[in-house]
């Protein structure tokens, strides 16, 4: 892997990723992002807090976020389908999302 000139490998993972989002996306488009985390009061709620500090307040909070437990009631898996204007969007919507506490898996 590439590394830019600071020596770190963030840089080319970025353009990399932005350029397979621009391949495979028509921007402006709905995005969905799975968030799975520990199962807690706060969860979904931070989850869409994130994402708001991105986008601003969700038009329709009830139908842009679902949540579901796990069978054991452990985890909690976020839905968020949220419309989205371009791959930088999505790229810091997920840095976004990486801040919340108790996040295991982002999708």
């Amino acid at each position: 892997m590439e590394k830019c000139a600071c020596g770190c490998q963030g840089a080319r993972q970025d353009q990399d990723a932005r350029e397979l989002l621009e391949r495979y996306h028509q921007f402006p488009c709905e995005y969905m992002f799975k968030v799975i985390g520990f199962a807690g009061p706060d969860f979904m709620a931070a989850a869409r807090r994130a994402a708001e500090s991105v986008l601003g307040a969700l038009a329709d909070p009830q139908a842009q976020v679902r949540c579901r437990p796990s069978s054991g009631g452990r985890y909690l898996s976020v839905t968020l389908e949220v419309p989205v204007a371009g791959a930088n969007q999505v790229l810091a919507i997920y840095s976004a999302l990486k801040q919340v506490r108790g996040v295991v898996v982002l999708v």
